[in-house]
């Protein structure tokens, strides 16, 4: 499976959020913990997303259910 930017995106956040926690004062650490956890949260979210949208096959009528919003000429309302 090959994730996108998005996901990636995020991890990186997170990755460097913990490689800052070294440097970082003690009293402002819960930040880059704060930053990590939320980058890696929405990494997960996002790589199952982009992984599901991957496996849902494409319908045979893809606008069966979609509304219409104009009739073309000749067309009757059904």
């Amino acid at each position: 499976m090959r994730l996108g930017r998005r996901p990636l995106f995020f991890l990186a956040v997170a990755a460097v959020s913990l490689l800052l926690l070294v440097p970082t004062p003690s009293d402002f650490r819960w930040v880059n913990i704060t930053m990590a956890c939320i980058g890696f949260f929405w990494f997960v979210l996002l790589g199952i997303e982009e992984g599901q949208a991957h496996r849902i096959p494409p319908s045979e009528d893809a606008d069966a259910g979609a509304p219409r919003t104009a009739l073309t000429e000749g067309e009757e309302r059904p």
